[in-house]
């Protein structure tokens, strides 16, 4: 390690970088805030608080408790930093920055400062983590336990650090969306095998019966096969004939069936694999979208 801070701090951005750039989102945010004291000197404790777009706030990832309970009063109380900061208009918001220099005698939040102040909470410094692509907005709150611990260098450096925080949350997104992605498509697979298995069908014939379901419930394409992997298979009993026998397996209301007066999805005899009857509903349709992502919900 260099003696030059300059390069001290471009040695560690770029070991921070790699870093955070491994593991799934929650992992991530642990890394951030862990990586987040040990990077900016005054920092004792660390969170990460994220304003969802229907206005709820969850405290993302957090060092101690102690910090997590700071974040918690301001929930409870209605006012605090890092609600000013997460409400702010968007000029404020663009600037990235909020920071409180003596939270005892800071009378902005009346309620909320005595009680942070008493936690041993001397300063406070917010700073905004972009999330491009979501409506979610996330904040990196770093605390201190003396008061004006902040300077205009670590303001500098918290500030690129945010700018790398936000990298990494990007990159864990796209990876959760490209492992939901698989682990839905694994699934359908699965379910696709039960029902071929079951009934006699082509694969493209039994997804083409998934989507017909998910189209007559309203129910997501997913939903059904996952319900049908949890239950292992067509549950069969005695007072179902095999129709009712996989609503039920499918998460769905056997007893529906009986008020229903439209057609079947397939046409089923107790149980017995109708291959011909199957494909008389279309589900062996030539060039069938078998893309989950194009289903209903």
């Amino acid at each position: 390690m260099t003696d030059d801070p300059a390069l001290r701090y471009a040695e560690e951005f770029a070991r921070l970088s790699q870093d955070l750039h491994r593991g799934d989102r929650p992992s991530t945010m642990e890394r951030i805030v862990e990586a987040a004291v040990e990077s900016i000197e005054p920092c004792d404790w660390c969170t990460v608080t994220v304003w969802h777009a229907d206005g709820r706030m969850d405290i993302a990832a957090s060092t101690e408790p102690l910090a997590s309970r700071a974040d918690q009063l301001q929930c409870e109380l209605g006012e605090g930093p890092c609600l000013t900061f997460g409400r702010s208009g968007e000029t404020t918001w663009r600037m990235g920055l909020f920071a409180v220099e003596n939270v005892a005698e800071d009378t902005r939040w009346p309620a909320w400062a005595p009680q942070a102040a008493a936690l041993g909470i001397g300063s406070v410094l917010s700073v905004r983590i972009d999330t491009s692509g979501s409506q979610d907005r996330a904040v990196l709150n770093l605390y201190s336990a003396a008061a004006s611990s902040f300077d205009h260098g670590d303001l500098a450096v918290a500030t690129i650090f945010a700018r790398h925080a936000s990298s990494a949350l990007e990159g864990a997104r796209q990876q959760d969306q490209l492992r939901a992605a698989a682990q839905s498509r694994l699934v359908i697979g699965v379910a696709e095998g039960i029902l071929m298995q079951r009934f006699g069908l082509t694969l493209d014939q039994s997804f083409e019966l998934l989507r017909r379901y998910s189209q007559t419930h309203n129910v997501k394409l997913r939903t059904l096969a996952e319900n049908l992997v949890a239950a292992g298979g067509i549950q069969e009993r005695g007072d179902l004939d095999a129709e009712a026998a996989l609503h039920l397996s499918l998460g769905l209301d056997p007893d529906a069936l009986r008020l229903r007066s439209e057609p079947a999805e397939v046409s089923f005899a107790h149980g017995e694999k109708h291959r011909e009857n199957a494909a008389s509903t279309g589900t062996g349709l030539a060039g069938t979208d078998r893309n989950p992502d194009r289903s209903p919900g």
